[in-house]
């Protein structure tokens, strides 16, 4: 399998992203040991001239790996077709213990990546660079995120093996499934709506009430945006598989996550995901602003850019609401009744 063209593909593109994530980071470390904007030394003007080539080849490497989270959505859809038993991208990532383990960690660092982005995009609008030692350092941490990818797609990529009847959505998003995706199938459309709700209420009350607090409540508020943001992620998901795939499917026993990506359902699932990752990532970026407290100037930049985050995560959450509970209105307005 490891020949599949579309294997091939997302190997050339992991471990050419990796190598330039690796020349990135060699330079960041250069940069975070010798950086002092108060110095006008050469070594200091070199480095002033090495930041702006590593930024824009970070930039992009990084808009890259967030885009190959995608591609390997599509990559485990078109295997479907080679691996007997499998009906979409479950099959394929069930069909070793890899897949959903390189999915989950694909999604984290999407998530990351996202925040390092705007955090180096706030940077680079100041000229003296405040950040500069920072967002090199949090650079150097996150660089584990791609080598662990890289490992784990190269280990889901020999273990796929084609003679093996691997497991369709049906078996694995099943109430009498052991597993997570069996709990998670298993689990009350009520409560998860519940929950759901209670994480959205909070979200907005918290929202509503931190832009009418003094400084220090707002700066409160605004933190705990970043775990509520997690947990909505999180509960998302639960109510897609407990209740919006219901309506989209309009089958009780049918809870896949990945069914009505395709064309087959006109490509519901990009417009339902999007606003949810966009939603996600903008509302915990939103949080982490509130941490840029000095200098000054940089604090006041930063505060304009999380109340451009806190705007698109809220048009991104309710997108998502009306994405997803599309279906059920529909549903209901033709028949007149629940599923």
């Amino acid at each position: 399998m490891i020949l599949h063209p579309w294997i091939l593909g997302l190997a050339v593109g992991h471990s050419t992203l990796l190598l330039l994530f690796s020349l990135c980071v060699l330079n960041a470390w250069q940069i975070f040991r010798g950086w002092d904007y108060n110095s006008t030394g050469e070594n200091q003007f070199l480095l002033e001239k090495k930041t702006y080539l590593i930024s824009s080849i970070i930039n992009f490497t990084l808009f890259v790996q967030i885009l190959m989270l995608f591609l390997f959505e599509i990559t485990a859809d078109e295997l479907a077709n080679v691996l007997p038993g499998a009906m979409c991208a479950v099959g394929t990532l069930s069909s070793n213990n890899y897949g959903f383990l390189l999915l989950n960690l694909k999604i984290v660092s999407t998530f990351v990546y996202f925040m390092w982005l705007v955090i180096n995009y706030l940077d680079n609008q100041m000229e003296t660079y405040p950040l500069v030692k920072k967002k090199y350092l949090a650079l150097i941490l996150i660089y584990p995120l791609p080598i662990m990818e890289i490992i784990l797609f190269f280990k889901f990529a020999f273990h796929l093996d084609p003679s093996v009847i691997t497991s369709c959505c049906g078996s694995v998003f099943n109430e009498s499934a052991k597993g997570i995706g069996g709990s998670l199938a298993n689990s009350s459309a009520s409560i998860s709506l519940s929950l759901f709700f209670c994480v959205a209420f909070l979200l907005l009350g918290n929202r509503y009430i931190t832009c009418r607090w003094g400084r220090g409540h707002k700066r409160l508020g605004a933190l705990l945006e970043f775990p509520f943001w997690i947990l909505f992620f999180i509960t998302a998901i639960l109510v897609t598989i407990s209740f919006i795939s219901t309506y989209v499917y309009e089958m009780v026993s049918h809870n896949c996550l990945f069914c009505f990506i395709g064309s087959q359902y006109h490509y519901y699932g990009v417009f339902l995901y999007f606003s949810l990752f966009i939603a996600t990532g903008a509302g915990m970026t939103g949080g982490l602003l509130e941490m840029i407290t000095k200098p000054a100037i940089l604090a006041k930049k930063a505060r304009l850019l999380q109340k451009k985050m806190h705007t698109v995560s809220f048009y991104g959450m309710m997108l998502f609401l009306v994405t997803g509970f599309w279906p059920f209105i529909v549903y209901y307005i033709k028949t007149g009744r629940l599923i």
